[in-house]
């Protein structure tokens, strides 16, 4: 049987569309991506937890008891006061 150059063109197109790693290093790169992924996932997922959690404006002012908005303002003006974490 005769190997045509088509062939071989033909299977090296194949690996070169980068859907084939065809390296260990390739492998290695494309398991940081991933993981690079996962993490900044996880780091937004948290980032919008916190912010959630934080005491707004909006809550305190829709709170109808004058004691319970002036003592949510109160924590409110402590959590913007503080130093920023270093």
């Amino acid at each position: 049987m005769q190997n045509n150059g088509r062939d071989v063109a033909q299977t090296s197109e194949e690996n070169s569309d980068g859907t084939l790693p065809t390296s260990q290093e390739e492998l290695v790169d494309q398991l940081a991506v991933k993981v690079a992924l996962i993490v900044l996932c996880v780091a937004v997922f948290m980032a919008a937890l916190w912010l959630v959690k934080l005491p707004s404006f909006e809550k305190c002012s829709a709170l109808n008891d004058p004691s319970q908005r002036h003592a949510c303002y109160d924590d409110l003006r402590g959590e913007l006061l503080k130093p920023p974490a270093k």
